[in-house]
């Protein structure tokens, strides 16, 4: 079995995949993979999604498996992988814990004031950076109960708050006191004091929380997105967000950064006193390689030894996740 990586795996992890009868070779670079002649004859790849298109993978003929080391997958071409029968997986499982974390953060900085705070001791200014509250007691609403919302919920509680979760099918869950179904959208987003975007990309969550949602929102509320920025009518927040209509934001992700990759320094959003922008860094954290590496490590095995069935994480074409 031949596999291609831009995921660098420790000596000691390629040495237990060459036991198992893998011939890994890693790229520094997708660069360097996306020149290499070896894709060729390539049984895997494991790389970035900007690097797994149709005219790269049109030259990988023996291709029957592809593993992207990141949860998003919205930019392969499903419908080409599916006709061509190429497994797909992920690192769905590795950002519980990190994007939890995040999210936590976020929702304390709000609480305790601490980025007004911090604003102060740069001026060295003595004063109290405003009203601040307590977590206790406050309902965070979770758009998505998959791993980041369940581990969000857990932590959550770890605080005091009611926890309330929204997903397709609105059955009850651990870690959550409620969870709503498509239908109780309106009524889920009412009741949050900090509205938590886990949801990911697809045609049914594209702007998924648009004007009248916007509307159900106490003037109070927080929102925190760690997912995409489509799920929410951009001009509609940014507009909320300018007017105080809500009390404010932290996001990871805009629509111009999944465009171009980055903010540009002449969006409006960098100007908005009432929001916190961070760089798509909210999987970011030191255990990030030791979760994403067990997951591969699992699917190579399984590969190499001809169990397709028993990999984990191949994702649906159809869903788009």
């Amino acid at each position: 079995m031949k596999i291609l990586t831009t995921f660098k795996p420790s000596k000691e992890v390629i040495a237990e995949m060459v036991k198992l009868g893998a011939c890994v070779t890693v790229f520094a670079s997708e660069e360097e993979l996306i020149k290499s002649n070896e894709v060729e004859e390539a049984d895997a790849v494991i790389a970035n999604h900007r690097t797994l298109q149709i005219d790269f993978l049109n030259r990988c003929k023996k291709l029957r498996w592809i593993h992207v080391p990141h949860v998003g997958i919205e930019r392969l071409p499903l419908q080409y992988l599916k006709e061509r029968n190429i497994i797909v997986t992920n690192a769905r499982g590795t950002a519980g814990v990190p994007i939890s974390e995040h999210i936590m953060t976020m929702m304390l900085m709000f609480a305790r004031k601490s980025f007004a705070a911090y604003k102060n001791q740069l001026a060295r200014s003595w004063k109290s950076p405003g009203n601040v509250f307590n977590l206790y007691n406050k309902t965070v609403g979770l758009l998505g109960t998959g791993d980041v919302g369940s581990e969000t919920a857990k932590r959550a509680k770890a605080f005091g708050m009611r926890t309330i979760g929204y997903n397709t099918t609105g059955e009850p869950l651990e870690h959550f006191d409620k969870v709503y179904s498509p239908d109780g959208l309106n009524e889920f987003l009412a009741q949050c004091d900090f509205i938590v975007c886990t949801l990911p990309p697809t045609s049914k969550t594209e702007h998924l929380i648009d004007e009248e949602q916007f509307k159900c929102m106490k003037s109070t509320a927080y929102i925190i997105n760690i997912s995409r920025a489509i799920i929410f009518n951009e001009e509609v927040l940014y507009s909320y967000l300018k007017d105080k209509k809500i009390a404010g934001a932290a996001l990871d992700v805009f629509m111009d950064e999944f465009r171009l990759g980055y903010l540009p320094k002449d969006s409006p959003f960098w100007d908005l006193d009432n929001l916190i922008i961070t760089p798509h860094m909210a999987g970011a954290g030191d255990q990030w390689n030791y979760f994403s590496t067990n997951i591969i490590m699992h699917n190579v095995q399984c590969f190499c030894e001809n169990r397709l069935d028993d990999m984990i994480n191949i994702r649906d074409y159809d869903k788009g996740y």
